[in-house]
């Protein structure tokens, strides 16, 4: 989904950029094929094509010598690719041309050219008629020759750039970089290419390629905000975090009034624990957006996280308001009407809410709250399953009932609960964190059991012989138990993670993570 997602971004961006590097031409092979083409044959090869060339900006002629010399010395009796390839290749050219002239009259001569590009591989034909005055004559060989060449140059940047983005949409991003790549030969200052070479390399997961492309880019198009924003995503993944935020800064400088900039540089200050950074850079989300529901949650959640109970309840309370079925968020908020002294006044509010309004589904979910974070678990419950006859259907409140019965130790209840839930929505990461927990709690037990069979097992005095056997038995029996639960709690993890984004959820799953990676290595089946 990720790929998906930042597939159409970048398709969404896409421009065209002007030819600009020089293109050099190689005449390798032009002959006269009559008598009386003699004389415009030799003005052409010894003096037009070098002054109508030296007048160019964009084009440079090879000297023809040389290239006549390269043409000789190969020993090629025919010009085709191929050749042209070759010959391209050693003189270091972008195009190759051959062909001849012949008299069509007394004072007109036709001109047969084959142009071979390097970039495309694609010859075209140019064909066009000159006359015995000069000043005629080079100007037929600057409109109809160094017109079409250029022409070329421009139609090879646009091919190159729909063939790249028909490969990259198709995913077939090996033979899009190699169109992207061979656009930058042609024209350097192309921007989209470097662009989209980013986003290959970054989609390929070689982040410190994609970073070194888009800084490329940058220095074309200094403010180019799609190019920041994917330089910061590169950025997050090598985990440089500095420079990641100091992307998105160069963002918000461009665009004032985004608030998801300051959003995004919070939740990166908050995951590098600089908090005092991350609360700045919520409250300025929060100045171009006082109802900016996820700069209010993210503030809410990093005070709360703090033990900054009273200044975490406005922002909280917003959040949850904005968000009634984030269940972390209601918990939060009760602890922090707990931790101030204000929760009595919250209880009573909310039974007052539910007096006028017996239906209020907020008011039933945040009573249950104020119960759960007290501890009255029973009054928590009562609440919760009253407001379950009232909405059998509403797949949150068997969430917090399954949270009740965890607390409560009854795991029979607490699966059946969040199967429920489940059964109602199936996309609810709070299920699988609620049943990862059981496991996790499950699994821990086991474990405890088998460090108390480790310290056992030390007494020799007590076990040996047929009760030693019995106690090694026991004891790996409940290792792998605990193996077991812990690999089932890694599972629900991995599903719960894959199905939010919510910042706060996902540091709470890493931290799981990290825990139960030293609980697996500790009872993974093996030696001791």
């Amino acid at each position: 989904m990720k790929k998906l997602i930042l597939t159409l971004a970048l398709m969404s961006i896409l421009m065209f950029s002007l030819l600009a590097e020089v293109q050099k031409v190689a005449i390798v092979k032009f002959e006269k094929n009559d008598r009386p083409s003699d004389y415009v044959y030799k003005e052409m090869t010894k003096r037009d094509f070098e002054n109508v060339f030296k007048d160019n900006e964009n084009l440079e002629l090879i000297k023809i010598k040389d290239a006549e010399k390269a043409f000789k010395k190969s020993g090629f009796a025919y010009m085709g690719k191929d050749e042209a390839r070759t010959l391209g290749t050693d003189l270091e050219a972008d195009f190759v041309l051959w062909g001849g002239i012949s008299s069509a009259s007394n004072n007109e001569f036709k001109v047969q050219l084959n142009v071979y590009s390097l970039q495309t591989s694609d010859v075209f034909p140019i064909i066009f008629n000159v006359t015995k005055n000069k000043e005629d004559r080079r100007a037929m060989i600057s409109e109809n020759l160094l017109t079409k060449i250029e022409e070329s140059g421009q139609a090879e940047v646009t091919k190159l750039m729909d063939i790249g983005l028909q490969h990259f949409n198709s995913k077939n991003f090996a033979s899009a970089e190699e169109s992207f790549s061979s656009l930058i030969q042609i024209d350097p200052q192309n921007v989209d290419a470097y662009f989209y070479l980013g986003a290959i390399k970054y989609l390929n997961k070689e982040y410190e390629a994609s970073v070194d492309y888009y800084l490329q880019g940058l220095e074309i198009d200094p403010e180019n905000v799609n190019m920041l924003d994917f330089l910061s995503k590169s950025y997050l993944k090598m985990e440089y975090y500095e420079e990641a935020v100091d992307a998105l800064e160069q963002i918000a400088a461009i665009d004032e009034n985004n608030k998801e900039i300051w959003y995004r540089i919070g939740n990166i200050y908050s995951e590098i624990e600089y908090y005092g950074d991350a609360e700045a850079a919520f409250r300025k989300a929060l100045e171009i957006d006082e109802n900016y529901s996820e700069a209010c949650q993210a503030l809410g959640v990093l005070l709360y996280d703090q033990e900054l109970y009273d200044d975490a309840i406005q922002p909280l309370l917003s959040a949850s308001q904005a968000f009634p079925d984030v269940d972390h968020l209601q918990k939060k908020l009760a602890k922090c009407y707990l931790k101030t002294g204000k929760l009595d006044d919250a209880i009573q509010q909310y039974k007052s809410v539910l007096v006028e309004q017996p239906e209020n589904v907020n008011a039933y979910m945040n009573l249950a709250g104020a119960y759960r974070v007290t501890g009255q678990n029973q009054e928590a419950l009562n609440t919760l399953l009253q407001l379950k006859n009232i909405n059998p259907e509403l797949p949150k409140v068997y969430l917090r009932i399954a949270d009740i019965y965890l607390v409560m130790k009854d795991y029979g209840k607490t699966i059946q609960m969040a199967d429920k839930a489940l059964e109602l929505d199936a996309n609810l990461y709070d299920s699988y964190m609620i049943k990862a927990q059981v496991k996790f709690e499950q699994g821990y037990k086991k474990y405890e059991k088998f460090l108390w069979y480790e310290e056992e097992y030390k007494d020799k005095s007590r076990y040996y012989g047929e009760a030693a056997d019995q106690l090694v038995e026991d004891r790996d029996r409940v290792k792998e138990e605990a193996y077991n639960l812990f690999l089932e709690e890694e599972a629900l993890l991995n599903k719960a993670q894959g199905m939010t984004s919510d910042p706060s959820v996902l540091k709470e799953i890493k931290n799981k993570k990290a825990t139960l990676q030293q609980l697996k290595s500790a009872t993974k089946p093996g030696g001791f």
